[in-house]
């Protein structure tokens, strides 16, 4: 069987610039031994690693014109791998247009403090659903009790920083109006520069997360505790009195000037995780460090390089690998899966009555695939007929017989 394209392979000093999989096969190994790491942020680093290698298996091809079958290396489909969200962010964006309003979009940002930051880590399983609900019913009930109505809303979870510090925060992307309860009218906001106010909305989602935090810590399975935290008593209500008197992070940017826009935002922002193979500048095998770009937003959003040991960059990275089965972007309100297919017709018939309706404007969706050209005959007739798993089976489509192809 013929090889279509090269397996991945370890960077060398020739190399413009590392990938994420090659920092991790040339520095895990060495740390392991350092890290101290449940089961899952093992396994996940380890399939990352292994991300486009034999030991994956190999995707199988077949040329229409000369039948001749070529094989190429499989990825891991991770979605903490940046080589496998690519695509997948295209996928979900084309998704996405059916739901798109002819409105102004608000961005917010709901920023837990660094007080918390370290229970998080021990419990992300727990907390980041409480942010997620805690920011979501704050801005649902600003929205109807200030419009009225049911918004949309869409909330993608980061948890990182530009230098890959642990920073749990949630992107909300807010439709500029609200559906009135019956279906029959669409209301928007009064001004157009803000959404609501910052510091009230700040207020209401910091009375709601450490309410549910507060119900969890008391719960008959609480939660796990890092040092210094207080475990009941006077120094756990004093603790609770400093969380609730300091003032909580909402940022509030301006809104989006349209559809096409917040897809062009969307597709920075709703599939990555921690940092892009582009980021990545240098590994030094010899020094065991890894080097990488951020944006200095302190300091004008100039773009610097940051310089971490093997072992803190590997560290860094396992902070934001997300519990099994959570899911990081979700739709609420007009945009909830269980509405979205009756309320969006619905305020798009309020908004664009008939006749009037506009045309979008071209979007930033990837653009497909072209076909792929077989190495053989180098027609673009190579079409994908199966795959070999990591223990060697063979998988193919129905109907595909496996032929010789010597």
């Amino acid at each position: 069987m013929d090889r279509l394209c090269p397996v991945a392979e370890d960077g060398k000093a020739a190399s413009p610039s590392p990938t994420l999989g090659e920092v991790l096969r040339a520095f895990l190994s060495s740390v392991a031994s350092l890290l101290k790491l449940g089961a899952r942020p093992w396994r996940v680093l380890r399939l990352l690693a292994a991300c486009g290698l034999p030991e994956l298996g190999a995707n199988i091809y077949r040329c229409a014109h000369c039948q001749k079958q070529h094989f190429g290396p499989r990825s891991c489909g991770d979605r903490h791998c940046p080589r496998c969200l690519a695509v997948k962010s295209g996928h979900w964006l084309e998704q996405q247009l059916a739901c798109l309003l002819p409105i102004p979009y608000y961005h917010s940002v709901f920023t837990l403090p660094q007080e918390l930051h370290a229970l998080v880590l021990l419990n992300p399983t727990r907390l980041y659903p409480l942010l997620f609900d805690c920011a979501s019913q704050a801005l649902l009930e600003f929205g109807r009790h200030r419009l009225g109505g049911d918004l949309g809303i869409t909330a993608v979870l980061h948890t990182w920083g530009q230098q890959l510090n642990f920073h749990p925060h949630l992107h909300c992307i807010v439709t500029g109006g609200a559906l009135r309860p019956d279906g029959q009218s669409w209301r928007s906001p009064k001004q157009r520069k803000f959404l609501f106010p910052v510091r009230a909305v700040a207020a209401l989602f910091r009375g709601k997360f450490l309410h549910g935090l507060k119900a969890m810590l008391e719960d008959a399975d609480p939660l796990r505790l890092p040092e210094g935290c207080p475990k009941s008593g006077k120094a756990r209500r004093a603790w609770f009195s400093l969380l609730y008197a300091q003032r909580w992070v909402v940022y509030a940017k301006r809104p989006f000037g349209g559809p096409e826009q917040v897809l062009g935002y969307l597709a920075n922002y709703t599939h990555r995780v921690a940092l892009s193979n582009r980021r990545l500048v240098a590994l030094d095998k010899e020094r065991q460090t890894v080097t990488f770009r951020y944006r200095d937003y302190r300091h004008g959003s100039h773009v610097k390089t940051l310089t971490l040991s093997a072992l803190e960059f590997i560290q860094r990275f396992s902070w934001h690998i997300l519990p099994l089965g959570l899911v990081r972007i979700r739709h609420y309100g007009i945009l909830a899966n269980n509405r979205r297919h009756r309320d969006i017709p619905r305020a798009r018939a309020l908004l664009e009555p008939p006749g009037r309706q506009r045309q979008l404007k071209p979007t930033p969706v990837p653009p497909p695939q072209p076909p792929m050209r077989c190495p053989h005959c180098g027609h673009e007739a190579l079409r994908w007929i199966g795959f070999l798993d990591a223990h060697g089976r063979t998988h193919l489509q129905a109907s595909v017989p496996l032929c010789d192809s010597s």
